[in-house]
């Protein structure tokens, strides 16, 4: 029993001496660059409330560039439409030509139904980007089709593949431009993958626009004979964006 005593002794002060040695260092505060990476971060992880939470602690004379851009992303992420408008027209007021505040920019009035200064700010993006942005092809790619110019589409679409793999948004652009052209084997390749992405369900910014693409082939592939035609461009009219 005195043994026990003994460890249960030992132990309780060394407990103390590593809480006494812990409790000597100083906590070091994060700097504005360390949390605008942690915004980022959240951002990408859907983590709204944590990327605001660091966005709010960055000071005011670190509101550079990445700032404006964060905060404006994460206001669209989180659909708050006048917040998003009004940051991103502060951040522009500030960076007239940054690519990613045009896109952005062009992005939150295409969810306003504004296509046309939708479509001439994603070219304004295009023309300020170096090197090209992926998610502006794209967006222009969207515009053309929403014109109705499907050489143009594709042009864009080409470019977009060219810069890295076409996330969801793009392959269903894709869909949209290979129904159109009646390509209707390559569109089940496509709407297949498609299908592979976890967020492709309802609530989804785009999930009305899949839906109305998916009966096109499943129409064809039913009766191919009667549903021989290629699909029209009012399927763009279901994404908010």
């Amino acid at each position: 029993m005195p043994n026990v005593k003994l460890i249960w002794a030992i132990s309780l002060l060394w407990l103390s001496a590593c809480t006494n040695h812990t409790s000597s260092f100083p906590i070091v505060p994060l700097t504005d660059s360390k949390r605008l990476s942690l915004a980022q971060t959240h951002l990408l992880l859907g983590q709204w409330s944590l990327a605001k939470g660091q966005l709010e602690q960055i000071a005011s004379d670190a509101h550079g560039r990445e700032y404006w851009r964060l905060l404006s992303l994460y206001w669209l992420s989180v659909e708050n439409l006048e917040e998003a408008l009004k940051v991103s027209k502060v951040g522009l007021s500030h960076y007239p030509r940054d690519g990613f505040l045009l896109n952005n920019y062009g992005v939150i009035l295409g969810t306003k139904n504004d296509w046309e200064s939708a479509c001439s700010f994603f070219q304004q993006a295009n023309d300020f980007s170096f090197p090209k942005r992926q998610s502006v092809q794209i967006n222009l790619s969207r515009c053309a089709l929403r014109q109705e110019d499907v050489k143009l589409a594709e042009k864009h679409l080409d470019q977009a593949k060219e810069i890295a793999e076409l996330p969801v948004i793009g392959l269903l652009t894709e869909l949209n431009l290979v129904l159109i052209q009646g390509n209707n084997d390559k569109a089940r390749i496509i709407f297949n993958n498609i299908q592979t992405f976890g967020n492709v369900a309802l609530g989804w910014a785009h999930f009305d626009e899949f839906k109305c693409l998916s009966k096109y082939i499943h129409r064809h592939e039913d009766d191919a004979a009667k549903y021989s035609y290629a699909s029209d461009f009012t399927c763009l009219n279901g994404s908010r964006y």
